[in-house]
């Protein structure tokens, strides 16, 4: 068994608690052979212990908010020019006039039937962080040009789930982050979909379900995805 902690948010606590005590906690220092020179250095060593670390969380909090800011930028980005390609779309063929494409410097798209949708994505995982956050990981094969669309599934403590609401876009490693997970329900679920640059889109992943509190939901859980029109609608 170990005398000192093993995490280091326990070691710095223990550390603040004995040199407390070792310190003599206002009185007379104990007889336990530190001197007052490795008591000033145990002081300094615990103070830059502690700024360190709260340090380094503060940087991991930043670090966890600016990619979320990021990821929602860049969905946003995404939406805005997907919907500006479409308008453009949209004239080029009211005008039957394949110079737009042309003019827009952007390739004519392509038939859909060109290349068929992708497949689902598959072997969902996720990780809740400490801070309640889950992220989130998945696989799916495709040959690459593919967005991967994010959608939540959330069970109140009482009732029917909710419906499915779309949360943002997966990013090029297959991995998302939910950073404002709900509290106070009974499970979460999250469920993905691929969509080709040329517009077909996958039917969405099963859904992977983590339960939440005293339940019995049991371990991490899926269930599978709606019929392939329910699906197309709620993307």
């Amino acid at each position: 068994m170990s005398r000192t902690p093993t995490t280091e948010q326990a070691y710095i606590a223990f550390a603040r608690q004995h040199l407390t005590i070792w310190e003599g906690n206002g009185g007379q220092p104990p007889m336990i052979g530190l001197s007052s020179l490795q008591l000033q250095e145990t002081s300094d060593a615990v103070d830059a212990a502690e700024a360190a670390y709260a340090a380094a969380l503060a940087a991991r909090d930043a670090s966890k908010a600016a990619t979320q800011a990021k990821d929602n930028a860049l969905a946003a980005l995404q939406a805005v020019i997907g919907g500006d390609i479409d308008t453009i779309d949209a004239f080029a063929k009211a005008t039957k006039n394949p110079n737009v494409w042309v003019l827009a410097q952007i390739p004519a798209p392509k038939d859909p039937s060109e290349r068929p949708a992708p497949p689902a994505p598959t072997d969902l995982r996720a990780v809740v962080d400490s801070d309640g956050s889950v992220n989130l990981s998945f696989k799916v094969a495709t040959g690459g040009g593919a967005t991967y669309l994010v959608q939540r599934l959330v069970t109140p403590l009482e009732g029917a789930p909710n419906a499915y609401e779309f949360l943002g876009f997966a990013n090029d490693n297959k991995t998302f982050t939910d950073n404002a997970v709900p509290e106070g329900v009974k499970s979460v679920g999250y469920r993905v979909a691929a969509r080709l640059a040329t517009g077909p889109m996958s039917s969405w992943s099963q859904t992977l379900i983590i339960p939440f509190g005293s339940q019995d939901n049991g371990p991490l859980g899926s269930i599978a995805p709606a019929n392939p029109e329910d699906q197309k609608a709620a993307g």
